[in-house]
This record gives C-alpha cells, structure tokens and sequence, in this order.
C-alpha cells in the first residue's frame, strides 16, 4: 500500500553530479588524437627482372666496340687538345734532300701523328714509290747521255732522248711531288674527298707515262725496250744492258702504282665518301674564293695545302 506520508506536491531533491577529477593543462589529450585509426600500409612487393644473357662472342663483339670507342674518344681529344695549343714551328723535313743540295725540304711531314694508323703503311709505299720515282729518273737521264755516247749506226735521235730526260728531271720530279703525293697525302690527313679524287685523276695518267716509258719510244724521253735494242746489234751492248735495267725498272713501277691506286680508291670507298662529297667541296670553295677560275685554284690550294 502506498505511503501517503510523503509530500506528492514537494519538489524533487537534485541529485549530486560527481565532477571529474582535475586535471593538469600538461596530461590533456584531444579526442582526436586518441582516437586516431591507423593507416593501412600496402604490402611492398619486390620486382626482380632477369638479366639477359650474353654469350661469349657477344661479349668478345661488346669488349672490342668499347675498345675502339675509347681509342676514337682518345684521338678526338688529342686532335682537340693539338688545335688547342698553340703552333709550334717545327723545321722542314720533306722532301729528304741532303744539306749540300741547293734545294731544301719545303714541307714538315710526319706521317705517323698525321695519318690514320690502318692507313700509314699505304701513305708509306707512296712515299717509297714516289722516291724511286725520282732516282728512276735520274737513272734515265744516265742512260740518255749514254745513249748519246754509245750510238752509232741506229738510227734514232738520242739527242732528243737526252733533252727530253733533263726535262723530266726538272719538271716530273716536283710534278709527281705536288700533283699525286701531297694530294693523297692531304686526303688521309684532312678526310678531303675533293684530294683524293684529284691523286686518282693524276695517278691514272703517271701510270700510262710509265707503260709509255717502260716501251721505250723514241723521242718520248725514256730509256726502254724500243730504243735499248738497237744498241746490242749496233756494238754498244753495255749502253744496251744500261737501256734494259732502266725498262726493268720502269716496269716495276706499273703493278705497283696500279695496286696502290685500288687500295687508296678501296680505302675511298669504304670510307663513304662520294663524288658528291668531293663536288660539294669544290663548290664551298669555289664560292669563297674570289679569284677565276674558282674550281682550278681550289683544287691546287687542296691539294698543295700542307
């Protein structure tokens, strides 16, 4: 039964909120912070990528590709650190003439800082060949005034043989110098297509003077077969066996001169270079040069140019 002691209209008592303990302003920590989830971090995953193998004669191909890149690299900068100093004059040395000689060297020359080392050896046969070039002349002009000396009943004109002779020796000798040498010369020294085509032009013509020489015409100058047989049924076998070495000797020079010619044009080839190329050259030169006739006087400065 219920208790009607108790004041129904009597207002509630409140009842005592307990407060929260005090806490130092140092220990709070932010809802937030608290309850702050993790990040899920994402498995790392490692890709392993095979190498490809490389056989041994790749490697061998590989190794050998390096090497003459850095034999390239090393000539670039060589070439690089020359033009970089300063010219130094160095004393003439080509051609080799001896000191008494009233004509000295007019050009310094040293083929193995200035060719290409797969090439010196070419540039070397030339310079051989060019050599024995002139002693043959001296040689014919030998023969000439022998022939002068020794003839009695043959019938050609040895006089004219001996003039002629002199003349080669005063004219061919520089000639073979300055119009096949240094052109080939400059072609391997200064990568000029425009020199190289200009040795192959003349050296075709110095080979046909050889075969022309090696027979001996008369009135051509040279002491060869034609002119040399006559001499062994005349009585003059000596000036005979003279004229037959000196044909000997021009035969030489044919096979020679003509492997030369196909090595050099090889080389020419394989290098890539072009009628074009050489066309191209004249044409730059020939449009910097102010003084006719334009393509002449390139073509002599190309070729002449040390």
């Amino acid at each position: 039964m219920a208790d009607f002691s108790e004041n129904p209209f009597a207002s509630p008592q409140a009842t005592p909120v307990k407060e929260p303990p005090h806490q130092s302003p140092g220990s709070f920590i932010p809802l937030a912070a608290k309850s702050k989830p993790k990040t899920p971090t994402a498995p790392t995953t490692t890709i392993e990528i095979a190498e490809p193998t490389v056989h041994s004669s790749d490697q061998k191909k590989l190794q050998e590709l390096q090497l003459k890149e850095e034999a390239l690299a090393k000539r670039e900068a060589e070439l690089k650190a020359k033009e970089v100093q300063l010219p130094i004059v160095r004393p003439n040395n080509f051609p080799p003439l001896p000191p008494c000689c009233p004509i000295q060297p007019c050009c310094y020359v040293n083929l193995t800082e200035q060719i290409p080392p797969a090439e010196l050896w070419k540039m070397r046969v030339l310079t051989i060949l060019l050599i024995y070039y002139w002693g043959l002349l001296i040689f014919n002009f030998i023969c000439a005034i022998a022939g002068v000396i020794g003839h009695s009943s043959s019938s050609y004109d040895y006089g004219t043989t001996l003039g002629i002779s002199i003349a080669y020796v005063i004219l061919c000798a520089p000639a073979a110098l300055f119009c096949w040498w240094y052109p080939v010369y400059r072609g391997y020294k200064s990568n000029s297509s425009l020199s190289f085509l200009w040795f192959f032009f003349v050296m075709g013509f110095q080979i046909l003077g050889f075969v022309l020489n090696f027979l001996g015409i008369p009135t051509l100058g040279a002491a060869g077969l034609i002119n040399g047989i006559p001499f062994f049924s005349g009585g003059s076998p000596g000036v005979g066996a003279m004229f037959m070495i000196c044909c000997v000797l021009w035969l030489l020079t044919i096979p020679v001169s003509a492997v030369l010619l196909f090595l050099v044009h090889s080389y020419y080839r394989s290098s890539g270079r072009s009628i074009n190329e050489a066309t191209r050259e004249a044409m730059t030169g020939a449009a910097s040069n102010k003084s006719p006739p334009y393509l002449t006087t390139f073509c002599l400065n190309e070729s002449y140019h040390i």
